[in-house]
């Protein structure tokens, strides 16, 4: 009977022991899981990871930092210190203070004097009063001959917005690419069941790389969620990178965003005048109010306004671009139409400018559209300039044609008169005279090309013989296009019975 009693004593102090360390749970500080381990007695230390890696290379910068987070999940003050045995580690703060809040330490690395190699160093997180104490984090740091790569993403937060119990909101897409050295190998992790990502690695040593991000809405309720994607090298010097990523979900269809162009083109020539401005227009086809803003990011581009509101009317924004001081050459850039409401939001419009050097050619020239037909057949003759070599504020000329076979019919603007005054008429048999002013629109600059008046002239050769061809010619330049080349002055036309 003593025998027993010395067990179940032994096994009472037992007992006493394991409630002693409250729930604190077993304190192994390089645990790879990251619970909130609870304690009733002691303070507890919560880190958010026990690794850290950072790549780069001997000749580049310093690799970017990070962020280690540590918070108490036991009960009282968790008075902590952060320390380490390596000259190229720091962090900052140095210590905390946490009854439940969280506190974020930044590290950074100092890679100053150190050869390509591996390094490694310890930090610990210390506190007397807690019942995991220390807590250790491995720090690991590569560094090569040549650069590492890097992570560069399209955006860095995605919002996705969609009608409670109805479809998925629109995939949008997310583009990476290696902005660094050699090859980028990348994985993407979600840490929300829905949200998903299409393909969930990939590889670049520069190219871009596109994948699908989707949001499953079966099952949510009406409310905000928030998720995050994690993509992720561990030779990459800035790895890893995190897109922040909402959804909302609500009773009414949310707003969607529509754009009449999913592209705008100008075209100009060095040194002349800038393009007419262009209409993008914006609208919601959805449901509630889109409030939505216009980004882009070259100087030569502007929009006006640049923001909207819309609950389904149609609004205007005058997109223009400012060809000063730029060379020839192709510029682009992307407008971003953006509502965080929206299902569909972003939406983009890519915006091209094409400078075309000067050219000097000087030549005017005309052509003939149909070059046959029959009695009653209408007949646009169209004149063209090519690389005028002095401003253009008016200009004339006469048509030649046979009046057997036409008559005329109307003469009007060219593309590059599109806001000019225009006129025309025939002045005597066969002989029409054009002319045209800029008035208050803009004169024409040096080195352009385009039609400057059109045309109309109508077949009456009935007399005439199928098969039988007659001119048309233009000269007597007047006014700024005096000495300009014709390139050719004359065209053929072939009547048809």
């Amino acid at each position: 009977m003593h025998g027993k009693k010395s067990l179940y004593f032994l096994i009472a102090i037992g007992f006493l022991i394991i409630g002693s360390l409250g729930s604190c749970g077993k304190k192994n500080p390089t645990t790879p899981i990251i619970p909130e381990v609870q304690s009733t007695t002691h303070p507890v230390i919560w880190v958010n990871e026990f690794e850290f890696t950072f790549s780069a290379s001997e000749t580049g910068q310093n690799p970017s930092t990070q962020v280690l987070k540590v918070k108490n999940t036991g009960v009282g003050t968790l008075n902590y210190s952060i320390s380490d045995e390596a000259d190229w580690l720091s962090y900052n703060p140095t210590g905390g203070t946490s009854t439940g809040n969280t506190n974020e330490h930044t590290i950074s690395i100092n890679k100053s004097g150190l050869a390509a190699n591996d390094y490694s160093a310890t930090i610990s997180v210390t506190c007397g009063d807690a019942c995991n104490s220390p807590q250790t984090i491995q720090v690991s740091l590569k560094i090569t001959k040549e650069p590492p790569p890097e992570i560069w993403t399209s955006s860095k937060s995605l919002t996705f917005s969609a009608q409670t119990g109805g479809s998925n909101p629109p995939d949008q897409t997310l583009i990476i690419k290696n902005s660094g050295s050699g090859t980028l190998n990348y994985q993407i992790t979600s840490n929300a069941n829905w949200l998903s990502v299409t393909p969930d690695s990939g590889s670049s040593a520069g190219a871009e790389k596109s994948h699908k991000i989707g949001a499953a809405i079966s099952g949510l309720n009406e409310g905000t969620y928030n998720a995050k994607l994690t993509i992720a090298d561990t030779n990459a010097t800035n790895s890893p990178q995190e897109i922040e990523v909402t959804l909302t979900l609500s009773k009414t269809p949310p707003p969607q965003i529509w754009v009449s162009n999913q592209s705008l083109s100008f075209q100009a020539y060095e040194g002349g005048s800038n393009p007419s401005a262009q209409t993008l227009s914006i609208m919601n086809s959805g449901g509630g109010t889109l409030n939505y803003t216009i980004t882009w990011d070259e100087t030569w581009l502007s929009v006006n306004p640049f923001s909207g509101s819309s609950s389904g009317a149609r609004k205007n924004h005058n997109v223009s671009v400012n060809i000063g001081g730029l060379n020839p050459g192709t510029y682009s850039d992307t407008l971003i139409i953006s509502d965080p409401n929206a299902v569909n939001s972003p939406q983009q419009v890519n915006v091209t400018l094409k400078i075309d050097p000067i050219s000097t050619d000087n030549e005017i020239y005309i052509t003939c559209s149909p070059t046959s037909g029959k009695t009653g057949t209408i007949v646009t003759i169209t004149t063209y300039i090519k690389g005028n070599t002095q401003e253009i504020k008016s200009f004339g000329f006469k048509i030649h044609y046979d009046p057997l076979m036409f008559s005329f019919q109307s003469a009007g603007r060219g593309t590059l008169t599109s806001n000019w005054t225009v006129d025309g008429q025939e002045t005597s048999s066969g002989v029409a005279k054009i002319g045209g002013y800029s008035g208050g629109a803009s004169p024409l600059s040096t080195g352009n090309q385009g039609s400057i008046a059109v045309i109309k002239l109508r077949v009456t050769g009935g007399s005439y013989n199928d098969g039988q061809k007659s001119q048309v010619n233009i000269d007597s330049f007047t006014d700024d296009i005096v000495g300009m080349t014709p390139a050719p002055g004359s065209r053929t036309f072939t009547y048809k019975k």
